[in-house]
């Protein structure tokens, strides 16, 4: 295995994946280390209540990002992967996913406005919806499918990590008691959109995107391509980033607030695997096209060393997750570290999964099996949490979520493992080597 690992780790920083890995690295910097810079003053000035509210709100633009989304950071990026040496047809597909993009934005608007308008608890808070909307505008801009199936990473953590920290200077400025919740929701939502229209004009002016109106026939094509990862991505929401709106739905917003500080601290560690898998995406789609067992050769290698650091990382997190929640949160959050500890398990989860699924399953085109497991997920997350949320109130949502991803990961491997994708299995090729050199 050591022997197999070498050569990726030897060349790693030196090739265009880990070039790129690092770049992600950055922007994972920004949108998860940092947040860890702010949780511990925004839980002390905003309070557990506050805090919860927030993170209520933004439970529920998750969803509104999944639909403007719709699976567009992987079909689009694996579209532009293949056809970045013909300026034309890549102008012609950033048209049509941003046309697709806005489109949806209408669509989710008119959603958000709807709920505001039946569902009490929304209504409520329909202020601070109204203005975390503004961060699902700035998603609609912000081409990151773009620089991810160019392989030009850069440009993305080059825009994202100043505006980010601009936005931890101004929050220790202007954010000072818990009212200021809005304010904060406001400070984040315009720095997505400034990042977004920041992206786009680096897209025309540094990359070389050429002006091309939407077509109709385009658009539709380009939602046709991502309908099943959109599926997917909605089937995701259901059990990782919509939790803080589904256990507010059924707890108060203290409660939402312990369950989401906690959270915060296990997906900033989770996703410190997540700009490597980003990364490597663009090439396992190339692989899968030209060679079935080099890609699972490289995945299998991929799986141990992503695995190996999961698996670190959470047994590192489970015993010290009482010193953490000291550290980060403060005392007054304690309840938060029965959380830490549930949800701990889940660094080693997503590792598997992640490479399972989407360096296997989607670059050989296996998308709806993806789907069915996620939407399979998505649908247990929700029945375990009624059942267990209302009665252990945040240690029953980590444990439904820990079960969610549980299930993820084992059925994904089963899957490949009846499709003959079994990464852990020797290629063909490698086998008939063998068997010659033993001959």
């Amino acid at each position: 295995m050591s022997e197999g690992l070498k050569p990726l780790l030897r060349r790693g920083l030196s090739s265009s994946v880990g070039k790129n890995a690092l770049s992600l690295y950055s922007i994972q910097f920004a949108n998860y280390i940092l947040p860890l810079i702010t949780v511990p003053y925004l839980v002390r000035v905003l309070g557990a209540e506050r805090f919860g509210t927030l993170a209520f709100g933004q439970g529920l633009m998750a969803y509104f990002n999944a639909i403007v989304g719709f699976g567009f950071d992987w079909s689009a990026t694996r579209k532009i992967s293949v056809e970045r040496d013909n300026p034309g047809v890549v102008s012609s597909v950033a048209a049509n996913v941003w046309g697709a993009r806005i489109l949806l934005c209408i669509l989710s608007m008119l959603i958000l406005l709807l709920l505001i308008r039946l569902v009490p608890r929304v209504h409520d808070v329909s202020t601070l919806m109204i203005i975390l909307f503004g961060g699902v505008l700035g998603t609609v801009l912000f081409p990151t499918w773009l620089f991810q199936g160019l392989e030009r990473m850069g440009a993305i953590s080059a825009i994202y990590l100043p505006v980010r920290v601009l936005v931890v200077i101004a929050m220790f400025i202007l954010v000072r008691r818990p009212a200021d919740f809005l304010l904060y929701a406001g400070l984040n939502s315009s720095a997505t959109i400034i990042a977004g229209i920041a992206g786009i004009a680096v897209a025309f002016s540094k990359i070389g995107l050429v002006p091309t109106w939407p077509t109709w026939s385009g658009i539709r094509e380009s939602i046709r391509e991502g309908w099943v990862l959109f599926l997917s991505n909605s089937a995701i929401v259901l059990y990782t980033s919509g939790n803080a709106f589904l256990l507010g739905l059924m707890a108060s917003d203290t409660v939402v607030g312990y369950y989401t500080a906690a959270e915060k601290i296990i997906r900033a560690i989770v996703n410190m695997l997540g700009p490597l898998s980003q990364a490597l995406f663009p090439r396992f789609s190339k692989l899968a096209e030209e060679s079935r067992d080099k890609a699972l050769q490289w995945s299998r290698r991929l799986l141990f060393l992503m695995g190996g650091m999961g698996l670190l990382l959470s047994i590192a997190t489970y015993f010290g997750a009482s010193f953490i929640v000291r550290i980060v949160l403060g005392p007054s959050y304690q309840p938060s570290a029965s959380v830490v500890r549930i949800l701990a398990l889940l660094s080693l989860l997503v590792a598997v999964s992640t490479v399972l699924g989407i360096q296997l399953m989607i670059p050989f085109g296996r998308e709806k099996a993806v789907f069915f497991v996620f939407l399979g997920a998505g649908c247990l997350n929700i029945a375990l949490a009624v059942l267990l949320a209302p009665v252990w109130k945040a240690n029953g949502m980590a444990l439904s979520v820990l079960l969610t991803e549980f299930f993820v990961a084992a059925t994904d491997f089963v899957y490949l493992w009846r499709a003959k994708l079994n990464p852990l299995q020797k290629a063909e090729g490698s086998l008939q080597s063998e068997t010659c050199q033993a001959g």
